[in-house]
């Protein structure tokens, strides 16, 4: 499942949204800029800089998440999305079905760079664990649907 680009990010009222383009379909994020703001202004350099540009879900675990931000697929070759500085938790929101979050390294919660994941289900858990993992925007709409087709 590649994800074919993550593009520019439109001004909807007040809020940030990203659409992200799938193989097996489109869907839009809302981020939470006001309650992440470093989480989300890091999210998008990775978009403004292409970064996220022929990037793929590289991880998905059923009724837990999907996770991408790690990995590049361009022109048969596998790459790495080079990771910039970490940055710090900005826990606050839980970790619920279709919000998205940075992953990080266990044991430091402020690791988080480019990796990220989308709940497939409410994580609880995941609120308590390494400092909570920073939730920073939700799938909009039918964009869970994809996500749903993306997770099978």
């Amino acid at each position: 499942m590649l994800l074919t680009g993550v593009l520019a990010y439109p001004f909807q009222l007040s809020a940030v949204t990203v659409l992200v383009q799938t193989s097996l379909g489109n869907f839009e994020i809302e981020l939470f800029e006001s309650e992440a703001p470093e989480t989300v202004d890091n999210f998008l350099k990775y978009i403004e800089d292409g970064s996220f540009t022929d990037s793929f879900v590289d991880r998905s675990v059923t009724g837990f998440v999907i996770q991408g931000g790690q990995f590049t697929y361009t022109n048969d070759i596998l790459g790495d999305i080079p990771e910039k500085t970490t940055i710090l938790n900005e826990f606050g929101r839980p970790n619920t079905r279709g919000t998205i979050s940075m992953a990080k390294l266990a044991g430091n919660p402020d690791s988080a760079t480019s990796s990220w994941f989308i709940n497939l289900a409410d994580n609880s858990s995941l609120d308590s664990e390494n400092g909570g993992y920073t939730v920073f925007g939700e799938v909009l709409g039918n964009g869970l649907e994809v996500i749903d087709a993306i997770a099978s």
